[in-house]
């Protein structure tokens, strides 16, 4: 076995006697030197190793075609950022180290991944006493995903243990290129992640470097499509970018996402590219097109999301996979962005106003939409109208009563100013125009006709249902009639999620008239409808519904199950009028149990919250309310229960969840019933935890945003009771 390092040869003329030399074959001059090299290595059987062949690739290429032809005995392996592209070669790709794995709940199983066994062994170096502990475990967990599991760049944040500790570095990996310094001087090249990339980026032709710069520009992974808008330039026709981009992914800068329909840069690697893009002053505008094509993209989806069928199901997953794009496309649109930008993402709003709501996100989605109404505040658009119903939607789904009454009458002044029909009907059946309004039956009818004047059919399907429901509460109909009637038009449209809102609307219709078992029917054929289709919106609701029906039932173990399981996901969409909501109902459970202090407690704390955000009982439940405040009355006298009441009034969100959700154990374990009662979408955090992923890799194999991840992870750990994310990954092994 010969190995030959290339790294210190500059000049490509040098390869041969490189080689030559590292082979013993010497004396011969230049013009004849590769065919000395044939003669003296044919009789041999060997493996000769060029390592670090990129920047001198083609001297590289024709030298082992040539000793390969005429030496039927030489193997060759060549290390490099891209192919040699000879005949006979066969690539082999090496991928980052793994960052995760089976075992890597424990300290003992996360010393066994490969990335986090280099930064062990590196550490050790530096600081040989130095071991897994959990609070530690996570740290170097952290930091070998963050790194995304490149060698160069683990081993170098391994060199700084002499200093900092494990904690302290990763908290500084946003500016990995800048901590990850002073490596191993006996190799300059590498002595920082900076140098090694800009070694590679050196080699790259003008046209490769001027894509991978603007490639950074893009969050997680990007289409080609969005690479072709984005990437082309003067120097850089549209027609180019694909092939460009292919001789990235050949040099490892670039790495193939989902099967090659989509690409991203490792994060180190992106940041060096930005840095480039910075130091051009090419940044601006890239965040700008950016901002343009992904906004532009979300606004031409508005039709398809509100359809219904596969269209709808096409574009969610169109809008979940560019997520992190449309998210920093609307933080430099609302910092940075001029009056142009703020209008291309009002004129997204309506599709990403659904897209939020669909998917459980109202608030993430409310506190964008009140951005950019700030924003565009001098200005009067039909984008900007858009924005206002859209806003009102998810104020009202979030609680926010007088916020979504205000913009619905802001977006209602628009439309007839603009004479915009089928808009304004949007507008007047929307919740709080239809049912929290005083003129809401003239508002639902007006919509009503404006739905059949213009041919919107789903619009119409909403603002009937919306119709029905006040003919019920004025026994114009019955609960048959009007359930059956919503259910058979959504099922005519082909719209699953419209259905689903149907049959939970059908539920609290039979509820209220206490037709219990038919309630039920609708509630779980809803709640089964939506979690085919992934869509989180209106599960806790529907969870909460059935908590009220195993009261009646006397089921009170499991209706506070349902009911904890309902606040958890409606403390994690942002939903303040449905926190109440549950927090009422695990008061009811409690007062059922004969807690009546408690219950009392939970109660008050319940009101205050309802009248913080101006919302009142829903009519469904207010029968279920009054009977359970009765039975608490019943079990304490006055002084006592006013006392509970006020205390309640008076807590915090913080001693409220305490309070509400599951208590903890003896071992520090918080218990509901056998186990711990976490939600569903928290056990799903729980288990990607414990495969080792950070938050920001958590929102996206789940679709939700890093600090809805963050929050999840938090209310997980407050439930169980611990302090590091190692415990609970042990904790999910434990329970299996």
């Amino acid at each position: 076995v010969w190995l030959v390092e290339l790294a210190p040869v500059a000049d490509s003329s040098l390869v041969a006697r490189t080689v030559a030399g590292a082979a013993g074959v010497r004396g011969a001059p230049d013009k004849q030197l590769q065919a000395v090299l044939v003669t003296a290595l044919a009789p041999r059987r060997m493996l000769l190793v060029l390592d670090n062949c990129e920047h001198v690739i083609g001297a590289c290429a024709q030298l082992v075609d040539t000793l390969l032809r005429g030496c039927p005995r030489l193997r060759v392996l060549a290390t490099s950022r891209e192919p040699l592209r000879i005949p006979g070669e066969v690539t082999l790709r090496v991928p980052p180290l793994a960052t995760e794995g089976p075992a890597a709940a424990t300290s003992e199983g996360l010393a066994t991944v490969d990335s986090v066994a280099l930064f062990l062994e590196r550490a050790r170096a530096r600081k040989p006493d130095f071991r897994l502990s959990d609070s530690s475990s996570a740290a170097v967990g952290a930091i070998c995903r963050r790194l995304e599991g490149l060698p160069l760049a683990i081993e170098l944040a391994a060199a700084q243990m002499g200093a900092l500790t494990p904690e302290l570095i990763a908290a500084r990996l946003d500016d990995a290129l800048r901590v990850l310094a002073g490596g191993d001087r006996t190799l300059p090249r590498q002595e920082t992640l900076r140098a090694a990339l800009a070694w590679s980026h050196g080699l790259l032709t003008a046209e490769e470097q001027a894509l991978f710069r603007r490639l950074a520009v893009f969050a997680g992974s990007f289409p080609v499509e969005a690479a072709e808008e984005i990437g082309s330039g003067s120097d850089l026709a549209r027609a180019d970018i694909m092939p460009v981009l292919a001789k990235l992914v050949e040099k490892s800068l670039i790495e193939p996402h989902e099967e090659g329909a989509r690409f991203r840069l490792l994060e180190p690697v992106r940041q060096y590219a930005w840095d480039l893009a910075k130091d051009r002053r090419e940044d601006g505008d890239l965040q700008r097109r950016h901002a343009t094509f992904f906004l532009e993209m979300a606004a031409g989806l508005e039709q398809a999301l509100m359809s219904g069928g596969p269209e709808r199901n096409r574009a969610l997953r169109q809008l979940a996979a560019e997520q992190d794009n449309l998210r920093v496309a609307l933080g430099w649109t609302r910092s940075a962005g001029a009056e142009t930008e703020v209008e291309a993402a009002l004129r997204a709003s309506a599709a990403l106003g659904w897209y939020w709501n669909f998917r459980g996100e109202a608030s993430e989605g409310l506190t964008w939409l009140e951005s950019l109404l700030a924003k565009s505040a001098r200005t009067s658009s039909e984008a900007r109208a858009k924005t206002l119903y859209m806003s009102c939607e998810l104020a009202w789904s979030t609680g926010h009563g007088e916020l979504a009454r205000r913009r619905a009458e802001e977006s209602e002044a628009e439309w007839r100013r603009m004479g915009d029909k089928r808009w304004l009907a949007y507008t007047l059946q929307s919740l709080p125009m239809a049912i929290d309004h005083p003129n809401a039956r003239r508002n639902v009818e007006e919509s009503v006709g404006l739905f059949e004047e213009t041919g919107d059919r789903w619009g119409l399907a909403m603002a009937l249902m919306g119709l029905d429901y006040l003919q019920l509460a004025r026994g114009e109909t019955s609960v048959e009639e009007a359930g059956e009637r919503n259910v058979r038009r959504w099922q005519e449209l082909g719209d699953d999620w419209g259905t689903a809102q149907a049959l939970n609307m059908f539920g609290d219709l039979a509820r209220a008239a206490g037709e219990d078992d038919l309630a039920e029917r609708c509630y779980r054929e809803s709640l089964s409808r939506l979690r085919r289709q992934g869509l989180q919106g209106t599960v806790p609701s529907l969870l909460h519904n059935l908590g009220w029906l195993a009261i009646r039932r006397g089921e009170v173990r499991k209706a506070l199950q349902l009911f904890q399981e309902s606040l958890g996901l409606f403390t994690d969409q942002g939903d303040q009028r449905g926190m109440a909501d549950a927090l009422t109902g695990v008061a009811a459970a409690a007062g059922a149990m004969q807690q009546p202090g408690k219950a009392t407690w939970l109660f008050g704390a319940a009101e205050a919250l309802r009248q913080h955000v101006e919302a009142t009982i829903w009519p469904a439940n207010s029968g279920d309310y009054e009977a359970s405040m009765a039975r608490v009355r019943e079990q304490m006298d006055e002084p006592k229960f006013s006392t509970f009441w006020r205390r309640g009034r008076a807590a915090s969100i913080t001693e409220i969840l305490d309070e509400a959700l599951p208590k903890r154990s003896t071992d520090g374990v918080r218990e509901a019933g056998q186990g711990v009662a976490l939600t569903p979408r928290e056990r799903e955090v729980a288990v990607l935890v414990a495969q080792g992923m950070t938050n920001r890799q958590i929102g996206a194999a789940l679709f939700i945003t890093e600090g809805t991840a963050r929050l999840h992870v938090k209310h997980i750990l407050g439930k169980l009771g611990f302090g590091s994310r190692s415990q609970v990954a042990a904790w999910v092994v434990a329970q299996g």
